[in-house]
């Protein structure tokens, strides 16, 4: 086997008919298996198939916990972490399988990426090889590397980059700077998935922050700085003001980002 597939999922099972199970089936690359981790849904999703995996947790663990479980069942060479709302492209395999099988030195490969928002699409390119990446830009890991980093169950939050963070300082990743794969944003005013400013979501900010703090450069430093103040703010409800300001600013940064591509 070359490839395991983890996707893990809760209570998104349109989704999994609508995006990521068929991106999967659609791949020109074959060698592959589909590891597919419930995190105790409501309602059971059942996903059968030719080298397909099914496992469902009794209660909920979490993201972190459940891509470690799935790379316990991988049998693949390599293996890749879809999220349940996200598609690869049909090549995503074919091209990644054939990078890191092409160059040994690289550990992992990360993609360019479609990110579809309610205002249009943005491209954004592969993660570079500073500090800060996340396994969420499309990773193909060999899966020796992978389980020597290993996702940390104890972060509520930013999980994606503290591994990416963590892989960058010990192995190497190699970028296919073209849209591989297609991700699906929240709207600005509608805070939902990434976007949805808790005291949930603050607290894991907060404990990644302090985490992984002594390895950031004075730029992504004083971004996380920020992103604290306003989520505090935020998800303590204080100063409507702030929030239109915030909500202002995000809409002329993506439209300007909408415009360049």
């Amino acid at each position: 086997m070359k490839v395991s597939i983890v996707v893990a999922t809760r209570n998104r099972a349109k989704l999994l008919i609508e995006r990521s199970l068929p991106s999967i089936t659609k791949q020109t690359f074959k060698d592959f298996e589909v590891i597919l981790i419930d995190d105790a849904s409501d309602e059971v999703v059942i996903a059968t198939g030719e080298n397909t995996t099914y496992y469902r947790n009794l209660e909920r663990k979490g993201l972190d916990h459940n891509r470690n479980k799935g790379v316990e069942f991988a049998k693949g060479e390599y293996v890749v972490s879809l999220d349940d709302d996200n598609e690869f492209h049909s090549t995503f395999l074919e091209e990644t399988v054939k990078f890191l099988d092409k160059d040994p030195e690289y550990d992992a490969v990360g993609v360019g990426k479609i990110i579809v928002y309610p205002e249009g699409k943005v491209y954004q390119p592969p993660p570079n090889t500073s500090v800060y990446c996340s396994i969420n830009d499309g990773f193909l890991i060999r899966r020796q590397a992978f389980w020597d980093i290993k996702c940390d169950e104890e972060l509520v939050g930013n999980e994606d980059a503290d591994f990416g963070l963590r892989f960058l300082q010990k192995y190497k990743l190699g970028r296919i700077d073209k849209p591989l794969m297609t991700v699906y944003g929240s709207g600005i005013i509608n805070k939902t998935s990434y976007s949805d400013y808790s005291n949930y979501h603050l607290s894991g900010l907060v404990r990644f922050w302090l985490k992984n703090n002594e390895f950031f450069n004075d730029e992504d430093s004083r971004y996380f700085k920020k992103m604290i103040g306003r989520m505090f703010l935020i998800a303590s409800d204080r100063m409507p003001l702030f929030n239109f300001l915030y909500w202002l600013e995000q809409k002329v940064k993506r439209y300007y980002q909408i415009w360049k591509s």
